[in-house]
């Protein structure tokens, strides 16, 4: 069994309308999963799996979508060599409060254009929810994506941080020649 708890406000997007978020995970995943609307707690039953990993993929969906992910961006976990990270920053703000708003509005930046450029450049997802950022890609997309994020908390202007990702784009589209 593993055990996840998601905050209560994720809890209607993981079940979705009429069940059918959870639906889509056990049947993807072949596990079975259970939601606990009041404390939070999904519980996924791994024992009708055959793959080690899959169970591992379905919690990290599960996760993902309590980090504030759609179900769609999601269910690219699924996918071989796609990952997800979360980062507390918390752990990057000696846990200071008023720090911690103030990282996170640079992170989203004016109107959002911040968090919507290291998604573009990067071609990972990001979500700013809470206290953490969480990022979805493969290899080359989450450590682009994770840099950048990483340079904003180390307090880099944004211009810096945009044309770090320009320079990037690059090895995003030579990872996509090696692997076609």
């Amino acid at each position: 069994m593993i055990t996840v708890r998601i905050p209560q406000d994720r809890i209607g997007v993981l079940i979705g309308k009429n069940g059918e978020i959870k639906s889509q995970i056990e049947k993807i995943s072949g596990v079975k999963v259970e939601i606990d609307s009041v404390t939070g707690d999904v519980t996924i039953d791994e024992s009708s799996s055959r793959d080690y990993e899959i169970p591992l993929r379905a919690r990290d969906v599960v996760r993902a979508i309590g980090r504030g992910f759609s179900a769609e961006k999601a269910f690219r976990i699924f996918d071989t060599g796609v990952y997800l990270e979360i980062l507390d920053l918390k752990d990057y703000t000696a846990k200071n409060s008023k720090r911690v708003k103030t990282v996170r509005a640079r992170l989203i930046g004016t109107k959002g254009k911040t968090r919507k450029l290291i998604e573009e450049l990067s071609e990972a997802y990001i979500s700013i929810y809470g206290n953490t950022v969480s990022i979805i890609g493969d290899y080359v997309q989450m450590e682009i994506a994770r840099e950048s994020v990483m340079m904003i908390l180390r307090g880099n202007q944004h211009g810096t941080v945009y044309k770090y990702l320009e320079r990037k784009r690059k090895d995003i589209r030579l990872a996509m020649l090696d692997s076609v």
